[in-house]
């Protein structure tokens, strides 16, 4: 799962590649970015870049750009790294606080999620409201996903650094 050398990439970036890694050949996910919302199929993910088909359109993505995925693939067996205090950086101050957050909400409780993504977007409309299934260092993972127009959705693992709000609606 990588070393950490506590940069943004350890709170931010290598977290979702190691999501996304497991996703590879999973069948066509959800893949939200800063400024896109693609359903694409993931090849390979290495040195932080997605290798993806859009049907036979290969698409190429930077992972530091992913700001959630989704697909029903992610579940309780989806490997995150373990949780970790910063002591100074973008990780102290961003990523650090919005985990302990939902930390502090724990497992299964009900929240409304808005994080960067494509506004309105192609798949889905933020926000999205689910049900904490698991967090670690950077990420966590949502089931029973609903959009913000109630659209059913897959499971979804959100970057916590890209995260805006969060709501406990239960």
């Amino acid at each position: 799962m990588g070393a950490f050398h506590r940069t943004t990439c350890d709170c931010c970036v290598c977290p979702m590649q190691c999501v996304m890694k497991q996703l590879e050949d999973r069948g066509p996910i959800i893949i939200s970015t800063t400024v896109s919302q693609e359903f694409n199929l993931i090849k390979s993910v290495e040195n932080f870049i997605a290798d993806t088909l859009d049907g036979e359109i290969p698409e190429f993505f930077p992972v530091c750009k992913v700001t959630a995925v989704g697909s029903n693939a992610l579940d309780i067996t989806t490997d995150l790294k373990p949780l970790r205090r910063d002591i100074k950086g973008k990780c102290n101050c961003c990523e650090d606080p919005t985990t302990n957050e939902l930390v502090s909400l724990g497992i299964g409780t009900e929240v409304s999620v808005e994080f960067v993504t494509q506004t309105p977007g192609d798949r889905f409309r933020v926000p999205l409201t689910g049900n904490i299934l698991s967090f670690g260092e950077g990420i966590v993972i949502l089931d029973n996903v609903s959009d913000g127009e109630g659209d059913e959705l897959p499971n979804f693992a959100i970057s916590t650094c890209q995260i805006t709000n969060i709501q406990k609606t239960s």
